[in-house]
């Protein structure tokens, strides 16, 4: 699934383009599915990504269940009783589970294809290789653009209680938001100038651009 910097950078994009939201929520919905509560080593969560991301189908690595959250959480009739702030937040949830599954279908299943070896022999280790790539893109966003609207209204989100989804703590929020901005603001990546094997930036830009333009044509925007 996207990166958090992904997530932001779809998020601040999509801000620009959809009026009248409250930007705190909006930028908090699109990276509340990850904040499930992680064991030791981040291979389970709590609330399990079935859970979180609507990922029902067990055999099928690809599907997240939009329609399923929809039905819980984002009709019309839910839509017209929702204020700005929830409105805004529920959204970005939306967005976060659009841009995972496109991510998911481009990024992920590509990368299986373009190292069939290395997947059928260790497809995990394969992964976490490409996340090196995947990570450090994102400290180099951030180097290259310290302004960066999301992260910063992300950043000052400081004790944001979720009101919004009892499948998460009160703190789930915050406390994920202490972890993320705790790694970017890190020294935790590699040389950030250098040739990218798995993933480039131009590739992650485009990916961005991409998935924005799509979205925008969903239902409920």
């Amino acid at each position: 699934m996207a990166s958090w910097m992904v997530h932001l950078r779809i998020a601040d994009k999509l801000l620009d383009r959809i009026k009248d939201l409250d930007e705190t929520a909006f930028v908090m919905g699109n990276i509340a599915p990850d904040s499930g509560v992680p064991n030791e080593n981040w291979t389970e969560f709590h609330p399990p990504k079935v859970v979180s991301h609507f990922k029902t189908k067990a055999d099928d690595e690809t599907f997240f269940d939009v329609e399923e959250f929809c039905d819980k959480y984002f009709n019309e009739e839910l839509i017209g009783s929702y204020s700005k702030k929830e409105y805004s937040f529920f959204l970005g949830y939306y967005v976060h589970l659009l841009t995972d599954i496109d991510w998911t279908n481009d990024v992920y299943c590509g990368l299986l294809k373009a190292y069939p070896k290395e997947a059928a022999q260790d497809k995990n280790k394969l992964v976490w290789t490409a996340k090196g790539d995947w990570y450090d893109i994102d400290f180099l966003y951030l180097e290259e653009h310290p302004d960066f609207r999301a992260f910063h209204i992300y950043e000052s989100a400081v004790d944001y209680d979720n009101e919004f989804m009892d499948i998460f703590s009160k703190d789930a929020f915050e406390n994920r938001r202490q972890y993320i901005c705790g790694f970017y603001r890190s020294d935790n990546h590699g040389e950030l100038h250098r040739n990218y094997t798995y993933l480039t930036p131009e590739q992650s830009a485009d990916f961005v651009d991409r998935t924005v333009q799509k979205i925008l044509t969903q239902k409920y925007l």
